[in-house]
């Protein structure tokens, strides 16, 4: 069966919402291929986006008879670093379906962080309170979801995008797949129920030790020569930690975030049908 050679849906995030889990399960439906390994970026990213559309649809080379084909970026739903994705998306292709995965927002912003500074180490503010100060449309721009979506609601129709929540997925597994794959228009596949992919729990995450070293000059001039393994292995034995209980905001931090986030939740909660109380802040 031949197919034209491009995207019919895209999981647009939220980071640390469940998106691994619900792309991992699209990548073993028998009916949708999805783009494997690394995120393509190519509507947030203005380098990729400059590639143009053979090298992002070049990305479908492997596909075979599935009856639908698609990818997942997280930085799709990063309107704060990447306001463009969403157009360049509806001039791509007008029909696309969307999926966009949220949590709470504060313990999506917890999660993310988490995240990215295993991943990204001295990157990334060594507490969640810097974090969210110092990188506001990394961490607290993406837990905007009502900000996020508008821009896909006003090149898409309602009908084109799914919404759907982790809380929802973790409690009712089954029932969620079930309605996903009605959105897709694909059969549900047997077996739906499956582990949470990408979990925090249990990350190891560089300690403040591991920034002050780092800050040594004998130690910025030793890393330019130690093998990368070795710097891999000081690293995560000796200057990282297990993520053994969720971190918290200080208060203070605590009340900025929830003054700026729940007005953004509530008109969000509202739209897709989910009771006021659905993220409790207080």
């Amino acid at each position: 069966m031949q197919h034209t050679q491009r995207m019919d849906m895209v999981v647009i995030g939220a980071m640390k919402a469940a998106t691994s889990t619900i792309c991992a399960y699209l990548e073993d439906h028998p009916d949708i291929y999805m783009v494997p390994g690394a995120e393509p970026n190519y509507f947030s990213h203005n380098d990729n986006y400059v590639r143009g559309e053979d090298w992002y649809n070049a990305h479908l080379a492997d596909r075979r008879d599935e009856i639908q084909c698609g990818e997942g970026s997280n930085d799709y739903a990063a309107r704060d670093m990447y306001p463009d994705s969403a157009a360049r998306m509806a001039a791509y292709n007008p029909d696309m379906k969307i999926v966009y995965m949220v949590r709470h927002p504060l313990d999506r912003i917890i999660s993310a962080w988490i995240q990215n500074r295993a991943n990204r180490g001295d990157m990334i503010p060594p507490t969640l309170d810097l974090a969210v100060q110092e990188m506001r449309a990394r961490f607290v721009g993406q837990s905007l979801y009502w900000q996020n979506i508008e821009p896909y609601r006003a090149h898409f129709g309602d009908d084109q995008i799914f919404v759907g929540f982790m809380e929802d997925l973790k409690h009712k597994p089954v029932a969620f797949f079930e309605s996903l794959c009605r959105f897709l228009e694909i059969s549900p596949k047997l077996q739906a129920e499956r582990a949470q992919v990408n979990k925090s729990a249990g990350k190891r995450i560089p300690t403040r030790r591991f920034t002050q070293v780092n800050q040594m000059p004998l130690v910025r001039n030793l890393k330019t020569v130690l093998p990368k393994g070795v710097k891999a292995l000081v690293k995560d034995r000796l200057l990282s930690q297990s993520v053994a209980t969720k971190p918290a905001f200080s208060a203070a931090v605590h009340a900025e975030l929830v003054t700026e986030l729940r007005a953004d939740s509530a008109a969000f909660l509202a739209h897709y049908g989910k009771p006021a109380d659905f993220w409790v802040f207080d």
